[in-house]
Formats: C-alpha cells, sequence, structure tokens
C-alpha cells in the first residue's frame, strides 16, 4: 500500500485537538515523508464531510481515528503500515 499524499485532520480547537495535530505532524516529520496535512477547522465542512467528533483523521477518506487523543507513536505505528 503506497504512503498516502494527504491526511485530513479535523479538529473543533480544542487543546486535545491541537495537541494531537502537533503529534501526527511530528510523527511525518520523524518518519522523513512527505504527506500534506489538511486541517480543517470549519463546521460547515466538517458536516459535509460526516464529522462530528474532534479530533479525527481521515487517510483516503477513511476514518483512522476519531475523537481520541492519539501519540505520535500511534501515529508512525498507523503510517507504518503504508511502509509494508
Amino acid at each position: 500500500m503506497p504512503m498516502p499524499k494527504k491526511i485530513e485532520f479535523f479538529t473543533g480547537g480544542c487543546p486535545r485537538s491541537q495537541i494531537t495535530e502537533k503529534n501526527l505532524r511530528k510523527a511525518i516529520k520523524e518518519m522523513g515523508v512527505e504527506i500534506e496535512v489538511e486541517s480543517v477547522d470549519d463546521p460547515t465542512e466538517h458536516q459535509k464531510r460526516g464529522v462530528s467528533a474532534f479530533p479525527t483523521v481521515k487517510i483516503e477518506g477513511e476514518v483512522k481515528t476519531e475523537g481520541v487523543f492519539r501519540s505520535v507513536d500511534y501515529f508512525k505505528d498507523l503510517l507504518g503500515e503504508y511502509q509494508k
């Protein structure tokens, strides 16, 4: 499975979302991969894309985590699945 080119990160602006987004970006940087992170903090877009819990991470349109704080290691493991 090829590494995704873009990850959609849906945030409600809460501290849990902010820290989780930093952890996602740190994992990408530490892995040395080129992935764009689209941060979406717009209630209209959230509704259009069917997101109601924050933070939510979608890769290739598929929800990978929703409404839960995630660590750098979690994202490294998640992205590592694409390198196999």
